[in-house]
C-alpha cells in the first residue's frame, strides 16, 4: 500500500435526521466568530441556501437549537451559537481527537492490535473541575426533559435535567450509579443565611476551603460535607466583594440544565 495511514471519520446523527459531521461543525463555528450565516458561509465556501440547510441539520440533532436568530444592531441582526451549540462543537472535537489515536493505531505498522489498548485509547478525560460518584434517587419524566435528582452526600442531592431520550440511551433508572460533572465556571456563588431565591434548582451550603487568586479569576474551593469539595471560578472582585475567605460560609447555585450525567 502507498499509504496506509487511517484517519478516523465521526459524524453524529439522530434517527433518520441527515448526520452532522465535521464540515457542519467547521460551518457552526464561523457562526460563532462570523455573527451571521451569510458572513459565516462565505468563510466556509457554501452558498447561503446550502449553509441554512446544513444549520437547520444541525439544529434538528439536538432538543434545543444550536444556532439563533438575533435581531437588532446596526446591521439588522444576524446568528449566534447557542450554549447547546457550544457543547455541540466541544463535544465533537473531544470525540474525533479520540477516534483519532485510533486511528493512529491502526496506521503505526503491521503488529497486531491490543483490543484493550484501543479500547484504553478511547477512554475519555473531562475538563469538568467537579466530578462526583452518585446513584440516582428519583426520576422525575416529563414530556420532553426528564429531571434526575442525585444522591451526592447523606445531607446534599443534585438535580441534572436531561432529555427523555438521554434518558433511554444512559438506560439510567433509580439506584443507578452515575458520575455527575459540573464545570467550575457554572457555579455560582452566594452569601447569606438563608437559601437564595434564584432559579437554579441546585442550591448547596458549604464553607470555604480554599481560594486561589489569579489576575483576573479566583478559584473557590467549597466543603459542603460527606468528604466532598465543590469548586467555582468567579471574578476575582466577584470574591472579594463577596468576603469569600477561607472559612467563610457560601452557597453554591448550578442550573439543573448544567449536571451532565455520564455512565459507566
Amino acid at each position: 500500500m502507498a499509504d496506509c495511514k487511517v484517519e478516523a471519520i465521526l459524524a453524529l446523527r439522530g434517527g433518520s435526521r441527515s448526520p452532522v459531521g465535521r464540515d457542519r461543525i467547521a460551518l457552526l463555528e464561523a457562526v460563532a466568530t462570523q455573527g451571521s450565516i451569510t458572513k459565516a458561509a462565505q468563510a466556509v465556501g457554501l452558498s447561503y441556501k446550502a449553509a441554512w440547510d446544513a444549520l437547520n441539520a444541525v439544529n434538528n440533532l439536538l432538543p434545543r437549537p444550536a444556532v439563533a436568530a438575533q435581531t437588532g444592531g446596526r446591521n439588522g441582526g444576524g446568528a449566534v451559537v447557542t450554549e447547546d451549540g457550544k457543547a455541540l462543537i466541544e463535544a465533537f472535537h473531544l470525540l474525533e481527537e479520540r477516534l483519532s489515536r485510533v486511528a493512529a493505531l491502526f496506521s503505526a505498522g503491521d503488529a497486531p492490535i491490543d483490543p484493550i489498548l484501543l479500547l484504553r485509547s478511547l477512554g475519555m478525560k473531562t475538563s469538568a473541575r467537579n466530578a462526583f460518584r452518585c446513584t440516582v434517587t428519583e426520576i422525575h419524566q416529563g414530556s420532553v426533559n426528564a429531571e434526575v435528582i442525585l444522591h451526592l452526600t447523606d445531607a446534599v442531592t443534585l438535580a441534572a435535567t436531561i432529555t427523555d431520550e438521554s434518558l433511554r440511551d444512559l438506560a439510567i433508572v433509580p439506584g443507578l450509579a452515575v458520575t455527575a460533572l459540573v464545570k467550575a465556571s457554572f457555579v455560582m456563588l452566594a452569601i447569606g443565611e438563608a437559601v437564595p431565591s434564584v432559579s437554579a434548582r441546585n442550591r448547596i451550603l458549604g464553607t470555604v476551603a480554599h481560594r486561589e487568586d489569579g489576575p483576573v479569576s479566583c478559584e473557590i474551593t467549597l466543603d459542603i460535607g460527606g468528604g466532598k469539595v465543590l469548586t467555582a471560578v468567579i471574578t476575582r472582585d466577584g470574591a472579594d466583594e463577596l468576603g469569600l475567605r477561607v472559612g467563610a460560609r457560601a452557597w453554591a447555585l448550578i442550573k439543573a440544565s448544567q449536571v451532565i450525567l455520564a455512565v459507566d
